[in-house]
């Protein structure tokens, strides 16, 4: 009787383990079969979505007890909004190739605090993650949203089980690509996106300069409205996170509600000064007052509130900020206030693409490109019309200055000798700085011809010998490989003041390129040798170099000489080139006496 039931007991254990592994595939409705001749597939018509009311649940405790999933057919369907739920999908995936593929699965939407994608095999399960909220040493791959690397075999068929907590909203958009598609659509973004950021910061620093140089305040509260702004969608985007504060965790999304309310207080204080409701609307100036106090105590709350409480605030205060600037800047452009129109215009766009990005949140309307990027064009577009107004102002400010000065005039053309001094040294200031290179401070290339045009030509008055070394250094580009290029520019800085050193009064030392240096000896006498120079040279070279972190490296040089008599008709160019060919026939000499003396010790 026990070994019936031990038997039995077996049988059962079976059916269960085979149904656990028959219980991704069955309930798939759908099976994606990935082509290598398509670059890309949108996962959603493939996928299966199911909200997990307990935030514990784990894959085991999903195959094991099966919920049920819910088809999304269309992208629209997998934007869920602030749901206080996590999200799991599920996809199948058959590789359509008689060979490996590699693709990528890419989740569109970067503000995603936790995604982890579990690959179901016949024999194994695979873990991947990643998200705004997990550090970047610890994410699949570090990249500014959630990206995961997928390798089927020949006809290999895969389940996908993705699951996803995040505070903000939940759109889950994601597609399976391929590597090259990727990264050349990477490329492409991120082009965009460092063209945006940097005409923020361009903006901000711009404005915030003015503000110290001409102490209105309307630059400073633009700079800091640029700021928090330029802070909150940084971090939304996912590269403040991939590039700076990873560290952050949870509280990443917590930044972003801090960046947009702060720049909502900011942009009632640019409001205010911008169109001097003070003197022009003093009920909306009181308004505003009033909603900017309202604005701080967000703020505050930002810090204080659950972070999807936050969030949601954060919507509302933005959505709000924007409509009531609107409204102010209406009536003040019916007042006819200096520069309102503009205003207008540009707060407009600003409020469009804040309403489009608040609604998407919100779940109120569909996730696509314009939707989820909305708020960067139409900030982008408000930014630049509102740099644009605030130029017009400096140059207001500018002619009034200028009236101030020209009061003055009587006064000021006692300091025209001062003037003039100073005119000059900047002029030789100019003059050194369009000859030298800034790094090392020797000649460059312009400073070179120049110098080497006057040397010839004096050496053919007085039928001198002339040469020309050509040091190329050696082994520096793993200096700049392991130590980083302020290491390598450092190095280069030892070099020029070593060569400098050894050169003489009359001298001609150039940096020639990136690891190149060029020096012109005049006035050398037939029975000199060079042999001397080349090895002091060498040895200076050779010498080890302190980096500033402490570690100790060195370089070598190989040099090619070419040297010239007055009666020749050499000429910068000739000489270069004959150097040239003898600094490579120098640096193909040391390879092969490095390979024999290799071979040898081996």
């Amino acid at each position: 009787m026990h070994v019936r039931r031990l038997k039995a007991g077996v049988y059962i254990s079976l059916l269960l383990l085979l149904a656990g592994c028959w219980i991704p595939w069955a309930h798939a409705n759908t099976l994606l079969s990935a082509s290598p001749n398509q670059a890309s597939y949108s996962l959603a018509p493939y996928s299966e979505f199911w909200h997990a009311t307990d935030k514990s649940i784990t894959l085991n405790s999903l195959l094991s007890h099966p919920p049920n999933f819910k088809h999304s057919h269309h992208e629209e369907n997998l934007n869920f909004g602030y749901t206080r739920h996590d999200v799991w999908l599920r996809t199948q995936v058959r590789n359509d190739s008689p060979e490996t593929q590699r693709w990528m699965v890419q989740f569109e939407y970067p503000f995603l605090d936790y995604v982890t994608l579990y690959t179901l095999r016949q024999q194994s399960i695979e873990a991947q993650r990643s998200g705004s909220a997990v550090p970047v040493e610890q994410r699949a791959l570090a990249h500014r949203q959630a990206v995961f690397s997928l390798e089927l075999a020949a006809h290999e068929r895969v389940t996908l089980y993705t699951h996803v907590a995040a505070s903000g909203s939940k759109m889950l958009n994601y597609k399976l690509i391929t590597p090259e598609a990727f990264y050349t659509q990477n490329d492409r973004h991120n082009f965009w996106l460092a063209t945006y950021f940097g005409m923020l910061l361009a903006m901000g620093l711009y404005n915030l300069l003015l503000f110290f140089g001409l102490k209105e305040r309307v630059f400073l509260h633009y700079s800091l409205f640029v700021g928090g702004f330029a802070l909150a969608i940084l971090t939304f985007n996912g590269i403040g996170t991939l590039m700076f504060w990873s560290f952050l965790g949870d509280n990443t999304a917590r930044l972003v509600a801090l960046g947009f309310t702060f720049a909502s207080t900011m942009a009632t204080l640019f409001a205010q000064s911008f169109l001097n409701t003070k003197v022009y609307c003093p009920r909306w100036h009181n308004v505003l007052s009033t909603f900017r106090s309202y604005c701080w105590l967000t703020v505050i709350a930002t810090l204080l509130l659950p972070i999807p409480s936050a969030l949601h605030l954060m919507d509302v205060t933005g959505f709000m900020a924007a409509l009531l600037l609107l409204l102010c800047g209406s009536y003040c452009s019916l007042q006819r206030v200096p520069s309102a129109r503009l205003f207008v215009f540009a707060w407009s766009l600003f409020l469009l693409g804040a309403g489009v990005f608040a609604l998407r949140n919100l779940s109120l309307l569909p996730a696509n490109f314009i939707t989820l990027h909305g708020i960067q064009i139409g900030s982008a577009l408000e930014m630049l019309l509102l740099s644009f107004a605030l130029a017009s102002r400096f140059n207001k400010l500018k002619r009034q200055k200028e009236r101030t000065q020209s009061a003055m005039l009587a006064a000021l053309k006692k300091q025209e000798a001062l003037l003039e001094r100073k005119v000059a040294a900047r002029t030789i200031a100019l003059e050194h700085l369009a000859n030298h290179d800034v790094l090392t401070s020797l000649l460059n290339r312009h400073g070179l011809m120049r110098s080497a045009e006057g040397a010839l030509q004096r050496n053919r008055q007085h039928g001198h010998r002339l040469a020309l070394l050509m040091l190329d250094l050696d082994r520096f580009k793993p200096i700049n490989d392991n130590y980083g290029h302020e290491a390598g520019d450092f190095v280069l800085q030892q070099i020029a003041k070593r060569i400098i050193h050894l050169a003489r009064t009359n001298d001609h030392c150039a940096r020639f390129g990136g690891d190149e240096f060029i020096i012109i000896m005049e006035n050398i006498g037939t029975g000199d040798t060079l042999t001397p120079i080349l090895a002091r040279i060498d040895q200076a070279i050779r010498s080890p170099i302190n980096l500033p972190g402490g570690e100790q490296v060195s370089v070598s040089v190989s040099i090619g000489v070419s040297t010239c008599h007055g009666a020749d008709d050499a000429t910068l160019e000739s000489l270069l080139s004959e150097a040239d060919s003898n600094m490579y026939a120098v640096k193909s000499s040391q390879a092969a006496a490095y390979y024999r003396y290799g071979s040898a010790s081996s």
